[in-house]
């Protein structure tokens, strides 16, 4: 298959294009230098059509977002420009060379004041900027192209990220005293299997809404505070200079949800769910930082 990755250079990008070529995919990285989403200009339009065509593209995934949670309530215009224009665009470039589009979204778009995990049944209820930009999104590629997944992710790390749980190895290590979340429920989720995952559902075919993350749930605390027990196990201890505290001790301009964890119905009712739990994923992440020096 010949695919098309718009955000490329992100963290879920990057892994999508280790994965795909992996797979033996042929893939046109697309970053903002070629496919600039925050620019209104009707040419990025066309130049993105026409890249699309000349790679005979069959696929498009489009993990580029505006991701600053709080930054988009000042900036609420460039978010929306960004997560839902730019979305729509890049699902109508898609649309116009025959290639169908998977558009990444987030758990942000559900309010959280639910007890229970999230389906894909569940109404959207989005409480920030940033969330209505998402849910936009979601809305206007639905309406761009009928070959449209529409992917819902959360928690996301790994190796190479500029997060803060991407970077918790490198934060202790270096000697950072650290205040963590003790209170919001997710599920933290390694970005390797998510774009194993991501792929096996384009090759799938069946388009529609998706949730994709880890199983199980925990707190950002309780996920720092097993970082550091499975990275003792395997002889990498790390100076555990954290503390838990509630969710309101933390500054932000933005709400967050406190029940920001999904469940991923439609691809397990599908037979298609592949994803570890979040522990699996650490392990894994782990092993992946230890081989190539990170840990």
């Amino acid at each position: 298959m010949r695919v098309a990755v718009v955000g490329a250079a992100g963290l879920l990008g990057h892994h999508l294009c280790e994965e795909l070529r992996a797979h033996g995919h042929a893939v046109l990285a697309l970053n903002r230098t070629t496919c600039d989403l925050a620019s209104s200009d009707r040419e990025v339009f066309y130049h993105l059509r026409d890249r699309l065509a000349a790679h005979d593209t069959h696929l498009v995934f489009n993990s580029a977002a505006y991701t600053d949670v709080d930054g988009a309530e000042r900036e609420t215009d460039l978010a929306f420009l960004v997560n839902a224009l730019g979305a729509e665009m890049v699902a109508r470039a898609a649309d116009a060379v025959g290639a169908a589009t998977c558009h990444i979204s987030t758990d942000f778009v559900f309010r959280g004041d639910e007890k229970r995990p999230y389906d894909e049944f569940d109404h959207p209820h989005p409480a920030s900027a940033y969330a209505r930009s998402k849910r936009a999104g979601e809305e206007l590629v639905l309406r761009a192209t009928r070959r449209a997944f529409v992917v819902r992710v959360g928690g996301l790390y790994g190796r190479g990220g500029r997060n803060f749980f991407s970077t918790l190895v490198a934060r202790l290590n270096g000697g950072q005293t650290l205040r963590i979340d003790r209170e919001r429920q997710v599920t933290p989720t390694w970005v390797r299997p998510l774009a194993r995952q991501l792929i096996a559902l384009c090759e799938h075919g069946e388009h529609g809404i998706y949730h994709a993350t880890s199983l199980g749930q925990t707190t950002w605390y309780d996920f720092a505070v097993r970082l550091c027990a499975l990275a003792a196990e395997i002889g990498k201890p790390l100076p555990p200079q954290f503390s838990g505290v509630p969710t309101e001790a933390l500054a932000s301009a933005a709400p967050r949800p406190a029940m920001s964890v999904l469940d991923c119905r439609v691809l397990r009712l599908r037979g298609i769910l592949n994803m570890p739990t979040w522990e699996e994923g650490l392990r894994g992440y782990l092993a992946e930082l230890l081989a190539h020096g990170q840990l």
